[in-house]
């Protein structure tokens, strides 16, 4: 049983056995429509056939084809995407960074619904100011934890 990278590199390197990991050639520029498909296939395959490692929750939910399917395709695009050996030995970046930021709350939703609704610029900048103040109030603050008793004398009291 291989872990799911690599059932994707081994997907990758059987369609594409010339392919060289890290060399110059980026794998989502040589990929089709049909070869994308092709590759689904043979990692949805190689799932059915227990040859790859999934997480208990995940093994539930992957009786069902249409999940599973949807499952496989995400995390081919997911490795193409990410996997360095894919693509020249860059890291990968993400496009919009902080783009799902408060993706979870349910004001945040409705603001962004109402948003889309909008044409009038002046509504448009309230719903805006409205939305950055919530992500600002829902943003979780970092907790540093400082051992006191390594801080000089004079400024342990700045310590919480």
């Amino acid at each position: 049983m291989v872990n799911q990278k690599q059932a994707v590199t081994n997907v990758v390197l059987s369609t594409f056995p010339d392919y060289e990991m890290g060399g110059e050639v980026i794998l989502k520029d040589i990929l089709t429509t049909d070869i994308k498909k092709q590759m689904r296939t043979a990692l949805f395959e190689a799932f059915r056939a227990n040859e790859v490692t999934m997480s208990e929750t995940a093994q539930a939910k992957s009786s069902n084809d249409a999940y599973l399917t949807k499952y496989v395709s995400g995390l081919l695009d997911n490795w193409v995407r990410k996997n360095k050996d894919f693509n020249n030995g860059s890291a990968y970046v993400t496009k919009n960074p902080g783009s799902r930021a408060g993706s979870g709350d349910e004001q945040i939703k409705e603001l962004r619904k109402l948003l889309k609704t909008q044409s009038e610029p002046t509504i448009i900048a309230q719903v805006e100011k409205a939305i950055q103040e919530r992500l600002a109030e829902i943003k979780p603050e970092a907790v540093v934890a400082i051992n006191a008793a390594v801080i000089p004398e004079h400024l342990k009291h700045l310590v919480k």
